[in-house]
């Protein structure tokens, strides 16, 4: 991890804890409506109100490595990794197991700075094994466009028939298993 300069400012990359809670939900509230308002509001809302709260939070940093960049002393981005298995949720189309990064949230101000970019090589890093999933929304052009150009393939789409489709990509890392 460390620092390096981005437009004339350091981004700094460590560990998310529990003290970052409140920057979380703040750095929700600044991307998950611009991000997904416009595919369905009332998923912008729901995700809000039951993934962004401080109880998930807590039970994710007890199962899953959060990683923030910092910017100026604030938290200006977010990614998380665990495996599927210990996830809160339920995912019963699947089986067997699978190491998921489960966020990866860059402010609005600080896009295109590869901060991203960043948040994902240090993800990647921490992989058990030679793969990577993720889910992405129906809809969210930007997110599935930069997880393609970055090793990403599309494998499935598994849909409820309410809410927009969550989308699997998978990146193989071309490793063996540690």
């Amino acid at each position: 991890m460390g620092d390096s300069a981005v437009a004339g400012s350091a981004v700094r990359l460590r560990p998310g804890t529990a003290a970052d809670i409140p920057a979380f939900r703040a750095l929700g509230e600044a991307v998950v409506p611009v991000t997904y308002g416009p595919i369905d509001a009332a998923y912008a809302q729901r995700m809000l109100d039951e993934w962004w709260i401080p109880e998930v939070f807590e039970k994710s940093l007890e199962r899953n490595t959060h990683l923030v960049a910092e910017r100026d002393g604030q938290v200006v981005a977010l990614a998380n990794l665990g495996r599927l298995a210990r996830s809160y949720r339920e995912f019963p189309h699947v089986t067997g197991d699978r190491e998921v990064m489960w966020k990866l949230y860059v402010h609005p101000d600080h896009q295109g700075l590869g901060i991203g970019s960043r948040l994902l090589a240090e993800v990647e890093a921490l992989v058990e094994g030679d793969e990577l999933w993720l889910e992405v929304v129906d809809g969210n052009d930007q997110a599935y466009d930069f997880y393609l150009a970055r090793g990403f393939v599309e494998v499935e789409r598994v849909s409820d028939g309410r809410w927009p489709d969550d989308v699997w990509l998978r990146k193989s890392l071309g490793r063996t298993e540690r």
